[in-house]
């Protein structure tokens, strides 16, 4: 049998899955995967799970190193500082980072505002709309919690801790009262769009070593991917789109769009479906795959080989 391993990620198929009224209107060839697979698992957000794709040893701190792959000189210590909104429910402040469709013209603005605050400590700039970066001049002592995995909760459980946790919390609060008052936000609420009342710091996780020579190919839309292709040594197999008929023997990792649930998912999931499950699972029923992992951020894993895929019982 050739061994052929190909590792499939769909960020976003968490609120999905976890649903078991859902798994009746998944797709035929995913959802036959699904319940055919030996699952684990896997509570790791996306950003930590494509990490430790790349790296010697699994990542087990409360952060992860993601700054540090975009930092411009080796001697820069940087952290992430990304734009998100606090939702007050009840008694505790919910974290949303994602589709803020923040625009570059808005990003600069909310910058500008932000930056006398943070003078003493260093300069913030953009990497994108959503995405900033906060250049220190001094290394902090203190542990940030990684962005992915505050997601969508509370933040009480992950707030900073460290000799300097004081400091950092201060400077969030004042933030947030900063932005309270922006004429940003003034707009986008009149708009119906959601503020941007605060920034999550993060990003400066430890050290990264990176193991090279792991994947025979590698395939996905994001920034974050191509960063650690390139940090470990596999530039030259990574491509933005997939084609299934060239994976060859070897291992092989295939990053997904992520699923958008404030749209029509089913939809998303039939294509998905089509172009993805139905060749891999018509593969693995030859054998022309060894072993087929679908891995889901924040849920768990599903793990098929090809005997499995003859499980008449299930």
């Amino acid at each position: 049998m050739t061994k052929k391993e190909v590792t499939v990620v769909i960020p976003g198929l968490a609120a999905i899955v976890s649903q078991a009224i859902n798994r009746e209107v998944i797709p035929f060839y995913m959802r036959k995967v699904i319940i055919k697979a030996n699952f684990m698992p896997y509570e790791t957000g996306l950003s930590r799970c494509l990490f430790n794709h790349f790296s010697e040893e699994p990542l087990t701190g409360t952060d992860i190193p993601i700054a540090d792959l975009a930092k411009p000189q080796e001697q820069e210590f940087v952290i992430k500082a990304d734009p998100c909104y606090l939702h007050p429910d009840r008694d505790r402040l919910l974290l949303f980072s994602k589709n803020l469709d923040l625009t570059e013209k808005e990003s600069t603005e909310l910058i500008k505002e932000i930056q006398p605050l943070l003078d003493e400590l260093g300069l913030i700039s953009q990497q994108s709309h959503e995405s900033w970066m906060l250049k220190l001049l001094v290394k902090p002592n203190i542990n940030f919690y990684a962005l992915d995995e505050v997601e969508g909760k509370g933040v009480e459980a992950y707030l900073p801790s460290g000799q300097d946790r004081q400091q950092w919390l201060r400077l969030w609060n004042e933030i947030q009262m900063q932005l309270y008052n922006s004429e940003v936000n003034t707009r986008r609420t009149a708009l119906n769009q959601l503020p941007i009342n605060s920034v999550w710091f993060w990003g400066q996780g430890g050290e990264y070593k990176p193991v090279n020579n792991s994947w025979s190919s590698i395939s996905g839309q994001s920034a974050l991917l191509k960063q650690l292709a390139v940090r470990s040594g596999h530039e030259a197999l990574y491509n933005s789109s997939s084609d299934l008929q060239q994976f060859s023997k070897g291992r092989h990792l295939l990053l997904l769009k992520e699923i958008d649930t404030e749209l029509d998912w089913q939809k998303q999931l039939q294509i998905m479906d089509t172009k993805i499950f139905e060749p891999l699972w018509q593969q693995l029923s030859k054998m022309a795959i060894s072993k087929l992992i679908l891995q889901v951020p924040d849920f768990g894993e599903y793990h098929l080989t090809p005997i499995s895929c003859w499980r008449f019982w299930q």
